[in-house]
């Protein structure tokens, strides 16, 4: 799949965050921003855009597809319906098998399925800190997607650094 992992003895603490949680409330949030001023939505919205395009290259990088990897084989390329996947399900497929794969399936599902129910990470935020912590528990194998989660989370405070440094 394109990962590779590195045995770390530092402390789990590095990846206490739930950084996903944080930007999706923001962006649940999208539906009140015509009421914050011009200054504060440009921020919010830069801000998620931002860490989104972080998140996205780093799951492309760690998941390739036909595109970066050359052919696939037809299952990896087509849905079950027998439609073809545009690149964003082929790399959301390889990282939800990554994800079941590693030991933490119960807690990954739980949580994909009430976002497909709700339709809202906000609203199933209850399930992240077990996800966490069933990926902290095994951090020699999810190391690669905590290391890209913590530099979503970098990604979205050195936006609001800078925009704080802006209005300064």
């Amino acid at each position: 799949m394109g990962i590779t992992t590195s045995s770390s003895t530092e402390s789990n603490s590095k990846y206490n965050l739930l950084t996903l949680e944080k930007l999706h409330e923001l962006k649940e949030e999208g539906v009140k921003l015509e009421d914050m001023s011009e200054k504060k939505r440009v921020g919010i919205q830069g801000m998620f855009e931002a860490s989104q395009e972080v998140w996205w290259n780093g799951l492309y990088a760690l998941f390739p597809t036909t595109t970066t990897q050359g052919e696939l084989s037809t299952t990896d390329q087509t849905k079950e319906g027998g439609t073809e996947m545009d690149e964003d399900d082929q790399v959301f497929e390889r990282f939800s098998d990554f994800m079941k794969e590693g030991g933490c399936k119960e807690s990954f599902s739980a949580l994909m399925d009430c976002i497909e129910e709700t339709r809202s990470m906000a609203k199933c935020k209850e399930h992240l800190p077990i996800l966490k912590k069933c990926m902290d528990d095994r951090i020699s194998y999810y190391e690669p997607i905590l290391a890209l989660a913590k530099a979503t989370e970098d990604k979205a405070l050195a936006f609001a650094l800078e925009e704080i440094q802006k209005g300064e």
